[in-house]
């Protein structure tokens, strides 16, 4: 527990440090204006991250102030079940054709396995230590677990519910993205501003690249050609191309962008600033900012619905999810 608590201070510090620099969003110099949010939906006690299910009736997230999942219907925007789980969850992912949910417990380093057709844990899987992302690949057969605390990547049969194997990478990774084939597996490793290649056929560390200072948040483009890389303290947003493995740009993003997501039906990218509890909405073909728009206090989680219509952000310091039409 001592280090979980040294981790969630120096995850916090960064948002913190981002936010004294003074620094305004870059879509607060340029013409673009504000949009307004959909709604605003209480959930429960400091929310991280937030997952939509792939047939976008159902919004999870993951809450580490009081243990549990909230469920929120989209027709409603309403909270319909509340699930307890692991101490301080943090990543959530679906899987199983939609009947899984994966969620990471940093303070008992172990993943909870839901039913989403009954919101009940149905089982409990050991990782390595303060797990936090997760994501699904295999064709839902295979699950990875960032494991921030041993810097470590659990590599988990999601059919078993085993650990298969377990992948060393850099300093505290924090997310972790997917190439579009299942074959490559991108994680950012904060505290050595690299980001970590996995060959998922090998299970092995193939590359690793250098990117901004602090990254946390990552996502793959809807093409497969590109991963976003979020530099918390470096206030840029990193770009790198799945072919060569290599940064092609960097975008200047101040206020700490961290979580990223892409849309699945148009060029754009949503970049969550928790020094300045708004998100950016980049076009991915000139990296311009379309627009900002305001969402809670210290946002630290995104997810876009499946057929790009709604952005949820989930926001730390006033436990919220904010519903943004695009």
């Amino acid at each position: 527990m001592p280090r979980l608590l040294s981790q969630v201070r120096m995850w916090m510090l960064a948002l913190v440090m981002a936010a004294a620099g003074g620094v305004l969003p870059a879509a607060a110099a340029g013409p673009a204006a504000a949009a307004a949010a959909v709604d605003t939906i209480p959930v429960g006690d400091n929310p991280l991250q937030v997952t939509v299910g792939p047939f976008g009736h159902r919004v999870y997230v993951a809450n580490a102030g009081d243990d549990s999942v909230s469920v929120i219907d989209r027709s409603s925007n309403a909270v319909i079940a509340t699930i307890p789980v692991g101490d301080s969850p943090a990543g959530v992912a679906v899987g199983g054709l939609g009947t899984l949910l994966y969620v990471t417990n940093q303070g008992s380093d172990s993943v909870s396995v839901i039913s989403t057709v009954t919101n009940t844990v149905i089982t409990t899987i050991p990782v390595g230590d303060t797990p936090r992302g997760v994501a699904v690949g295999g064709l839902g057969t295979r699950l990875y677990v960032v494991d921030a605390g041993s810097d470590t990547v659990s590599v988990i049969n999601a059919v078993t519910n085993k650990r298969v194997t377990t992948v060393p990478v850099g300093d505290t990774p924090s997310a972790a993205a997917l190439s579009r084939d299942g074959t490559r597996l991108y994680v950012t490793n904060a505290s050595s501003d690299t980001v970590s290649v996995i060959n998922t056929l090998t299970n092995t560390v193939i590359a690793t690249i250098p990117v901004g200072d602090n990254p946390l948040g990552t996502a793959m483009s809807r093409d497969g050609t590109r991963v976003y890389v979020g530099n918390v303290l470096g206030n840029s947003v990193s770009v790198i191309d799945t072919i060569t493995n290599s940064v092609v740009t960097t975008i200047p993003a101040a206020d700490g962008p961290g979580a990223l997501a892409a849309s699945p039906t148009e060029n754009r990218l949503y970049v969550v600033h928790g020094g300045s509890d708004t998100v950016t909405v980049l076009n991915t073909d000139t990296y311009e900012v379309v627009r900002t728009v305001p969402v809670g206090d210290n946002p630290g989680g995104v997810a876009v619905s499946p057929d790009g219509k709604i952005v949820y952000v989930s926001s730390q310091n006033d436990d919220t999810v904010t519903a943004i039409a695009t």
